[in-house]
């Protein structure tokens, strides 16, 4: 996400706002950013850190309410409301940052003119595919669901969470072009940046072993494609006048930039619509 932001910055982006659960990479990037002439002033405001665990619906408030006044384990936890952790991290926390922030990206797309827009911006992936049932019970069982097989489990619930962004996107869209005039200028997709080999793929060591893991690495390193080739989807979704003119919303693209097909399972409107109301169960009463 650190990359496709230097491309907006290079693309003269006027605000950017990163959240994360702590600044470390941020300000990691942001020297590599000085390497690459990216050149940020110490009050350059095009680039704004907010806190934000995703995993944590009380959190998830706070940082939208800041922005309004201006990774994962096998290890099985919950949320502080009881939701699965990657689920959480991954769809119910952005279902409630997008939600809290609706209104003001109303109001940006609307207050200056018919050529202002926001767009929703959407990351999931083609492991998505492998999700082929949705059981709502579990998104809040206090045990794995393949308690025998960690590593399996670990990996199935990152593509079931891959599948909820997708989702997400989906219904989102649909409730955006219900509102009519006041969300016109509103564009909201989903993409797969590819399989781009970078620190986090570390991560995988935890979903299905080191030795595999460092298999997939070396794969991926070979075949997979570039952190820029990654970002040029985003950043497209993000800034093509193509999106506003063909008003293209829901929809999935993989690199670089080419819509596709997600599986009939991803593409469920009565789904998407079923599982946008139970995530909004799991608000604090």
């Amino acid at each position: 996400m650190l990359e496709i932001t230097a491309q907006l910055l290079i693309h003269n982006i006027d605000r950017a706002l990163v959240l994360g659960r702590n600044s470390d990479k941020f300000l990691a990037a942001k020297e590599e950013w000085q390497r690459r002439h990216i050149n940020l002033g110490k009050d350059d405001k095009r680039v704004t850190f907010v806190q934000c665990d995703l995993g944590d619906i009380f959190a998830v408030k706070e940082a939208a309410d800041q922005v309004r006044s201006l990774g994962v384990t096998t290890n099985y936890e919950r949320s502080p409301q009881g939701v699965e952790m990657v689920f959480a991290a991954n769809c119910v926390g952005h279902q409630e940052l997008v939600t809290l922030l609706l209104p003001l990206l109303k109001r940006t797309a609307n207050q200056h003119s018919e050529s202002r827009e926001a767009r929703i911006v959407v990351t999931s992936s083609s492991l998505h595919s492998v999700c082929r049932t949705l059981d709502f019970n579990q998104l809040t069982t206090p045990t794995r669901v393949m308690p025998m097989h960690p590593y399996i489990d670990g990996f199935w619930r990152y593509c079931r969470s891959k599948l909820g962004n997708i989702l997400f996107t989906r219904e989102l869209a649909r409730r955006i072009e219900q509102e009519g005039p006041n969300a016109n200028n509103i564009y909201v997709n989903v993409f797969f940046p590819g399989n781009i080999v970078t620190e986090q793929w570390k991560a995988w060591d935890e979903y299905v072993g080191t030795t595999l893991g460092a298999v997939f690495r070396y794969v991926f390193s070979i075949i997979g494609q570039s952190t820029q080739d990654g970002a040029a989807t985003a950043v497209y979704l993000a800034t093509s006048d193509r999106i506003r003119v063909d008003g293209i919303r829901g929809q999935y693209y993989i690199p670089i930039a080419k819509p596709d097909a997600t599986t009939d399972i991803g593409n469920d409107p009565v789904l998407a619509r079923d599982l946008w109301v139970r995530i909004l169960t799991f608000r604090p009463l």
